[in-house]
């Protein structure tokens, strides 16, 4: 599924016990900072600064569903249908071909 522009990020999923805490804390205080966009020019000075829902992808801070669309902050499960981030990837995988 294709990601719809700016649609909110969310944690409903609850926590992806792949990941730890630590990095759950940062992650959300990278997507709250409102230096993001210094911080983006600051880790990709080759790119362009962006829309806050480009910066947030390419920094690895959410990530789209490819089931449902749902936006989600990385280090949690899907809030729409409550699956991990790797096992929606290898699903995806499989059922390209990949």
């Amino acid at each position: 599924m294709r990601r719809r522009a700016n649609r909110p990020w969310t944690l409903a999923g609850g926590a992806d016990l792949a990941y730890g805490d630590d990095d759950r804390r940062q992650t959300i205080r990278l997507l709250t900072d409102p230096r993001l966009a210094a911080n983006f020019l600051h880790t990709h000075r080759k790119l362009h600064p962006s829309d806050y829902d480009t910066m947030i992808r390419v920094m690895d801070l959410v990530w789209d569903c490819p089931e449902d669309g749902t936006v989600n902050v990385a280090g949690y499960l899907c809030g729409g249908c409550f699956a991990s981030r790797a096992w929606l990837e290898l699903a995806a995988r499989c059922r390209d071909g990949r």
